[in-house]
């Protein structure tokens, strides 16, 4: 299937239209909204909230993947094959984080265009169609590119982030952070926050912090909002203490 990851929101005419452009390719394709709220025109924390989202994908899906505050610019368009599955999109740092996790990777620059493409809507014109070829087996205009030759910025990326990456409509804050990299203590907003297993192992009202179903570390409060609470929202900085090691 295809799976949409984009900032285009609920509103506006964005997200139908790349769908439709998906559906004249490939009718029979399926198409699912996976997150039509990434981080708004921020291709890094969107890089490694999609990395989290890397097992929500199975083999052979493809992932169309639009945060692209650079469209129409001189980044190019990529076709990314990690492992089984194949991801279409921007060549800004959207894909540098599922890159540096997959055993296997290799990319790609897009080289086919249709007759005719609007300077700002890539999602509809370029990235659509061709997830909708790879889903039909078609060939796609294309040639291969070397790993060390990503955007150094991207590169030069954490492998963890400490800050805030996604706001959601309960007002959990999701950090950057996987909870299997680090156990340590972790403050955000000023406040020092337990490390609990989910929402009702504290009491009403106070902050903790867990391992959600991404397997990122998550800021939370018991029946409230985090980002109320603690003055939070995508790029705050979180605070965490170093690894606990068995000696």
């Amino acid at each position: 299937m295809i799976l949409i990851y984009s900032d285009f929101g609920t509103t506006g005419p964005y997200g139908g239209a790349m769908k439709a452009a998906i559906l004249r390719q490939a009718p029979h394709a399926p198409v699912i909204d996976l997150m039509v709220d990434a981080p708004d025109r921020n291709p890094r924390a969107a890089a490694f909230l999609l990395a989290a989202l890397r097992g929500e994908f199975r083999p052979g899906d493809i992932g169309l993947c639009v945060v692209d505050p650079g469209v129409g610019g001189t980044r190019k368009g990529l076709m990314v094959r990690c492992d089984d599955v194949w991801f279409v999109g921007p060549d800004n740092g959207l894909f540098e984080i599922l890159i540096r996790r997959a055993q296997r990777a290799k990319i790609w620059q897009i080289d086919w265009l249709p007759d005719t493409v609007s300077p700002s809507f890539h999602g509809r014109d370029i990235f659509g169609p061709v997830a909708a070829m790879l889903h039909d087996g078609l060939d796609v205009g294309r040639h291969e590119m070397a790993l060390s030759g990503r955007d150094a910025g991207p590169q030069g990326w954490p492998d963890d982030l400490t800050e805030i990456i996604y706001i959601d409509a309960y007002g959990n804050a999701m950090t950057g952070l996987r909870a299997a990299t680090h156990d340590g203590a972790v403050t955000a907003g000023g406040r020092a926050l337990p490390h609990v297993r989910t929402f009702g192992d504290v009491a009403l009202g106070q902050g903790l912090v867990y391992q959600n179903s991404f397997g990122l570390l998550e800021i939370a409060v018991n029946g409230d909002r985090a980002d109320r609470m603690f003055g939070l929202s995508i790029g705050s900085p979180v605070h965490i203490a170093p690894k606990n090691v068995q000696t």
